[in-house]
């Protein structure tokens, strides 16, 4: 009997008081939501989730394939798009996931290290003769940072799109209202301070190449049977990542629950994109 008084007493606070219209956020608060989601754990395991994918974003550079990181990078952010999708119930079209994971589109953010790492990708045996095996990693390593914070930041908007009524909610919605999602997407990543997440992601990658680039040795395996076994973008294509996720589960796990704690990034990240997408 007690027990169940102290399951009643934990869920009195939510249930009864504030509701079915408020959800966990980044932080550990309460955010009001425009629809119906119920009040649950939830949407940490979709932040979980999406760093789990901006990781893989991260691996795209180590891929060691040539010329196969950015068509990577398509198929990376593609799959994120959709599962994210699923997650919040949107019903996204294939040509809607398309665009939101900016597939054929030129991009607008490179990154800072992304010149540098073009240059060693394109012409790596050149280059490894000049550097140390050391400073090559290194790098290779920076752009991955920056492929990882890209992929966070267009993942969570992503995430928050879908909980606004003019955003990505199925009611309603249009292609034109998905482009413009998409647009004010990256247009607030092109003027964010990526430094808090860059710095979270750098830390979580500092000693810990090996592991990455055996993951980015599995992902690019995939993908490459992937690619030669047909087109990408039919709607049942679905990357299988089972062994990634074994294999990067430590780095995932501290790098969300960093990012997480970090309430005033994110509100001050989702007040630039509404101020975007109002325009």
């Amino acid at each position: 009997m007690a027990n169940g008084n102290e399951e009643d007493d934990e869920r009195s606070p939510l249930d009864d008081t504030l509701g079915m219209r408020v959800e966990l956020r980044p932080g550990k608060h309460l955010g009001e939501v425009e629809e119906s989601f119920s009040v649950e754990e939830a949407d940490y395991p979709r932040f979980r989730r999406l760093t789990f994918f901006s990781v893989l974003g991260g691996l795209c550079p180590l891929i060691p394939v040539p010329f196969l990181d950015e068509w990577a990078r398509d198929r990376v952010h593609r799959r994120m798009v959709l599962e994210l999708g699923e997650s919040r119930d949107l019903g996204l079209t294939e040509n809607e996931a398309r665009i939101l994971a900016g597939i054929g589109e030129r991009r607008p953010w490179p990154g800072v290290f992304k010149g540098g790492a073009l240059l060693v990708r394109k012409s790596a045996r050149k280059i490894v003769r000049k550097l140390s095996k050391a400073a090559f990693y290194v790098l290779l390593l920076r752009e991955g940072v920056e492929q990882a914070v890209e992929t966070f930041l267009q993942g969570y908007l992503i995430l928050y799109a879908a909980r606004r009524a003019q955003g990505l909610r199925p009611a309603g919605r249009t292609e034109d209202r998905v482009r413009a999602v998409r647009a004010a997407i990256m247009a607030t990543v092109e003027e964010a301070d990526v430094r808090p997440v860059r710095q979270a992601i750098t830390r979580a990658f500092q000693g810990s190449f090996d592991l990455l680039a055996r993951a980015a040795t599995l992902l690019g395996n995939q993908l490459s049977r992937l690619r030669s076994g047909g087109p990408a973008e039919k709607p049942n294509e679905r990357l299988a990542l089972e062994e990634e996720e074994d294999l990067l589960g430590g780095i995932v796990d501290r790098l969300s629950a960093t990012l997480w704690g970090n309430q005033e990034y994110f509100e001050r990240l989702e007040k630039s994109f509404e101020q975007k997408l109002s325009r």
